[in-house]
C-alpha cells in the first residue's frame, strides 16, 4: 500500500508577472502528521527579482502559539525562513501554507524559485520525511 508522503512545495508552481508588478507565492505543505517546527531555504535570480516581504502562513499557529522568523541572504541572494511551536502540545497535522513570499519583478527573464534544505520536525526533534518541489518565475 502506498502512503501519501508528506510535500513541501512552491504554489503556484509557475509564475508569470510583469516587469515592475509585485507578486506572491505560498511554500505549502501537504499530508503531514504531527508537524511541530519546519525551516526552508529559497533562492532565486536576485537580477530578475527582489524579496519584498515574508509572512507566516496558517498552518502551523492553527493549532497554538508559533515563534516565526526569516533572515535575507544578500550575498547568495536566499531566504531562511522557520517557525516552530512555544508550547509543549501535540504537532499540526494535515496540509496548508507555511509561508508566503512576496517578490517585485525588477527585469525579464526568468528563474527558478528554488527550494531546498527543508526541514519538518515532529514535538521530539525528530526529522519528518518529505518530499520537495521548486517553482519557476518568468517575466516576458
Amino acid at each position: 500500500m502506498l502512503v501519501n508522503r508528506a510535500t513541501v512545495y512552491v504554489d503556484p508552481q509557475t509564475v508569470e508577472e510583469a516587469v515592475g508588478k509585485n507578486f506572491t507565492i505560498n511554500v505549502r505543505v501537504s499530508n503531514v502528521a504531527n508537524l511541530y517546527g519546519w525551516e526552508f531555504k529559497l533562492g532565486w535570480n536576485a537580477t530578475i527579482l527582489g524579496l519584498v516581504n515574508v509572512t507566516e502562513g496558517s498552518f502551523l499557529n492553527s493549532t497554538g502559539q508559533t515563534l516565526f522568523s526569516y533572515k535575507l541572504n544578500e550575498t547568495e541572494y536566499h531566504i531562511v525562513v522557520d517557525c516552530s511551536h512555544l508550547s509543549d502540545i501535540p504537532g499540526t497535522s494535515g496540509s496548508g501554507v507555511l509561508a508566503t513570499v512576496q517578490f517585485h519583478v525588477n527585469e525579464t527573464g526568468n528563474c527558478m524559485l528554488h527550494l531546498y534544505d527543508t526541514d519538518l520536525l515532529d514535538p521530539s526533534g525528530k526529522d519528518i520525511t518529505h518530499a520537495t518541489s521548486s517553482g519557476q518565475f518568468t517575466a516576458p
